[in-house]
């Protein structure tokens, strides 16, 4: 799904990150979706990218499988190469480890307020005062410094709950590893893990916005 603009109303947008695009973030993707849906959230969009993505290669078949045991859709789901393009068009960007999220932000600087572990905004988020959220960006001159859109509650949210991040306090066992080539056991342990934070995220969504 691209993000584009629907009319002159810019898109609530998420977009998740991993390393190949093709375990974690599809799935992170596809649960988000499915969530917000579940939530009555269905006008926002969710995309997934890599950082060092298997471009064109097909979803790994054990998340694929897993996303459909959560209740997602990974039909037609293939690794996608992240860009400038993609990440200045995203309100909120998760990945899955501290180190995706450093390099993301070292690449995409304008992305350091928008960008979070999924853990991270999960927990921070949780910390922003109901009704809060929705209101605009406290400095005016984000736009400025990310390149996003500001004028959306996600923007509100997002920009709040990045003032708070150290409250995070994230642990190493808070960084999602990757399943790629290990055990049926390690992948539903980690889609267990992506599962309950898509979940996390999608309620803090709906209560704020």
């Amino acid at each position: 799904m691209s993000l584009t603009h629907q009319g002159s109303r810019p898109p609530s947008s998420i977009l998740t990150v991993c390393t190949g695009n093709i375990c974690r973030s599809p799935l992170a993707e596809q649960l988000i979706r499915a969530q917000l849906q579940d939530n009555g959230l269905s006008s926002f969009q969710v995309v997934s990218a890599g950082l060092h993505a298997a471009a064109g290669a097909p979803m790994e078949p054990l998340p694929a499988a897993l996303s459909r045991e959560y209740g997602g859709n990974p039909d037609g789901s293939v690794g996608r190469q992240i860009s400038a393009e993609v990440v200045e068009a995203a309100g909120l960007v998760l990945t899955m480890t501290r180190k995706q999220r450093d390099e993301l932000v070292k690449k995409y600087p304008g992305a350091a307020q928008r960008a979070f572990t999924m853990a991270e905004f999960a927990r921070a988020a949780a910390k922003v005062p109901a009704g809060e959220g929705t209101a605009p960006p406290a400095a005016a001159s984000w736009a400025s410094v990310t390149g996003a859109v500001t004028n959306t509650p996600l923007a509100g949210l997002v920009s709040r709950t990045a003032a708070v991040r150290s409250t995070a306090e994230l642990r190493d066992e808070d960084d999602i590893p990757d399943p790629i080539n290990a055990s049926e056991a390690v992948h539903r342990d980690v889609a267990q893990r992506i599962a309950g934070h898509c979940k996390d995220v999608a309620g803090i969504l709906r209560k704020h916005l």
